[in-house]
């Protein structure tokens, strides 16, 4: 990501300021004690009728997740990821051979939610950007179709990877980006993964039936440096490392612990919870560390010319909960991430599609489908590989022909709400700062008078403030107060319905 994003997004968790808790949901202290990584079972009681309900499906790609002891040159003064490695002990888990390294969420989540394969697009396209640009079939459109309620959350920019228009043309009926986080909620330069757990668990309190819900995290992206986190807990020493290298691997592993905590955390949740629940928690790529350094300098890999190079830097893991399902019932997987949705459907008991027959059927005999430079030395049949290409693009193609639109679709909350401006009334000249109450705001959140975009202060979900300009209050009239939804290309994604103030 170039630095100007980076940098520019650090800046607006600075300047929008005030940071008062919103929820429950606090930032996690990283000089806190480590918590305990026993896997109780869910103490839920199921009848006959609990368990025909069509679960909630829960998909959470979380950014650069990874087993940094695989660099086993170093050494590290605690488990980075506790609670991942103990739920590996009696859920299904494994690894899948990510499309990507470094960077390109966007195209493992493609294969993750249509079934589709980044082999059959061309070397370093991004779909999101040039194909999905008209309704596809999706995870989301096939368990909308069944009375789901289809949920992205993506802490970041809205306009990235085009998500508004592709998380709306895959069938999501809502899309929580970062316009709708809070300015408290960053970790680092990036929001925590701690915010993505409170939206998850808000969204399925609040719906009735049950909840698709693909959310995507940040905290961990790229880069490394030390002193990205307030606090690291976690030492690594390596003989022969570099300072540099260690500092890196550090900033990584404590990203680490971020991300096991939220898994724990929604565990623990859905563990209590009346609804039948299937959690899918899996990494999109591995950490770039510096374009290959620290894996070298770990003695992890010799280069790019090491002979165990795709098995070392493409496989990510992937560990599937549930909170209903026969604790036997445990599988060890090794796949591609398109074959993912395919398995999930199948173990919720969930109609899919066609393709999503397919696939299924197609993993069994192909789990893995590599780059065509390995096609022989993992035996893959290239048979089975033309019919996947030529069965991938009748569909894109029939649906591109199909064109047509999707509606339903609904941008973060909704449309904000002003319930009250103070003072209701303004004095001629009186530059007073003004308060909107309403809701719900978010980083995005931003007050207009008259038009006027004004710099605006976050106070907390339900309170902005702004100061009135000198322009605004030197005449008597009324002045028209909305609250807009823009991001960070001054887009307007909402905006509430106008109040009015009198200046006299």
């Amino acid at each position: 990501m170039r630095l100007s994003i980076r940098l520019f997004t650090a800046l607006m968790g600075l300047l929008l300021i005030l940071p008062i808790p919103s929820s429950e949901f606090t930032r996690p202290d990283p000089s806190s004690s480590v918590a305990p990584v026993s896997v109780e079972p869910p103490q839920l009681e199921w009848t006959e009728e609990d368990l025909l309900k069509p679960p909630n499906i829960i998909f959470v790609l979380s950014e650069t997740f990874w087993d940094a002891t695989r660099m086993t040159n170093l050494t590290f003064s605690r488990d980075p990821i506790p609670f991942f490695r103990a739920l590996q002990k009696r859920f299904t888990h494994g690894t899948m051979l990510s499309p990507m390294f470094g960077g390109g969420t966007a195209n493992v989540e493609l294969e993750v939610l249509t079934g589709h394969s980044m082999r059959f697009f061309p070397e370093n396209s991004i779909p999101y950007e040039s194909v999905i640009k008209h309704p596809t079939a999706s995870l989301a459109s096939i368990l909308s179709e069944q009375g789901y309620t289809a949920t992205a959350i993506s802490p970041f920019y809205g306009w990235f990877f085009n998500s508004i228009e592709v998380y709306k043309q895959l069938g999501f009926s809502q899309l929580i980006s970062l316009e709708y986080f809070n300015p408290n909620e960053y970790v680092g330069p990036y929001i925590g993964d701690y915010a993505v757990t409170r939206r998850i668990i808000e969204e399925t309190v609040e719906s009735p039936g049950p909840d698709f819900i693909f959310a995507s995290t940040m905290e961990n992206h790229y880069q490394y440096y030390p002193g990205k986190f307030k606090k690291n807990t976690i030492d690594i020493k390596g003989n022969g490392v570099s300072p540099e290298a260690i500092g890196i691997a550090e900033t990584y592993a404590q990203g680490l612990t971020a991300a096991d905590k939220m898994l724990q955390e929604l565990v623990s949740h859905f563990g209590q919870v009346k609804e039948p629940t299937i959690l899918v928690f899996f990494g999109d790529h591995l950490p770039s560390l510096e374009k290959y350094f620290v894996y070298k300098e770990a003695g992890y890999i010799s280069g790019e010319d090491d002979p165990d190079f795709l098995e070392k830097m493409y496989h990510v893991p992937v560990l599937i909960w549930n909170n209903y399902l026969p604790e036997e019932q445990k599988d060890s997987l090794h796949m591609s991430p398109s074959f993912l949705g395919p398995y999930v459907l199948q173990l919720a008991k969930r109609p899919g599609s066609s393709y999503t027959d397919y696939l299924g059927v197609l993993s069994r005999r192909m789990p893995i489908l590599p780059p065509p430079s390995h096609y022989e030395a993992m035996n893959i049949d290239t048979g089975l590989v033309k019919e996947y290409e030529a069965r991938q693009h009748a569909i894109l193609e029939a649906e591109k022909q199909a064109g047509g639109e999707r509606s339903g679709f609904v941008l973060g909350y909704g449309e904000p709400a002003i319930e009250e401006v103070t003072p209701g009334k303004i004095k001629l000249g009186d530059k007073t700062r003004m308060t909107v109450r309403g809701g719900r705001f978010g980083i995005g959140s931003t007050v207009f008078v008259n038009g006027e975009k004004l710099q605006t202060y976050w106070l907390s979900e339900s309170s902005l403030s702004v100061k009135l300009t000198k322009e605004l209050v030197k005449k008597p009239g009324l002045l028209e107060i909305q609250v807009k939804v823009i991001d960070s290309k001054n887009n307007i994604l909402n905006e509430s319905k106008p109040v009015y103030v009198t200046v006299d």
